[in-house]
């Protein structure tokens, strides 16, 4: 049972993340020569606030049962999948540095865990 909670700490950094590429995406589509009426139609940003709605009750779900200082370090995976989405929908660049400092992460992650 402890393994669902865990899987929905790894879904829920996913979905911020994804709000996250969603903002960016948003606003980089936002014109502030049209209205506000037109702007506030950017799918984008009303689904990247929509995810980031979503993951705080999700969120306490999760807390009810995990303990919090586990909840938050799995809350650092959001650096990963940010790099992983940014990579696939808006083609930046992945060095070294960003490899490296993902994986001292997981590593984090997995040491702070045991």
């Amino acid at each position: 049972m402890i393994y669902l909670y865990y899987s929905l700490m790894v879904v829920i950094a996913f979905l911020v993340a994804i709000a996250q590429i969603n903002f960016k995406i948003g606003a980089s589509r936002i014109n502030v020569r049209l209205s506000f009426h037109y702007n506030i139609k950017n799918w984008h940003l009303i689904l990247g606030l929509f995810l980031f709605s979503l993951a705080p009750f999700l969120s306490v779900f999760v807390m009810r049962v995990v303990d919090f200082s586990v909840f938050y370090a799995f809350t650092a995976l959001n650096y990963f999948f940010v790099m992983i989405l940014s990579k696939i929908l808006l083609h930046e660049k992945i060095d070294r540095f960003k490899i490296i400092g993902n994986i001292v992460i997981i590593l984090g992650i997995i040491v702070f865990n045991l």
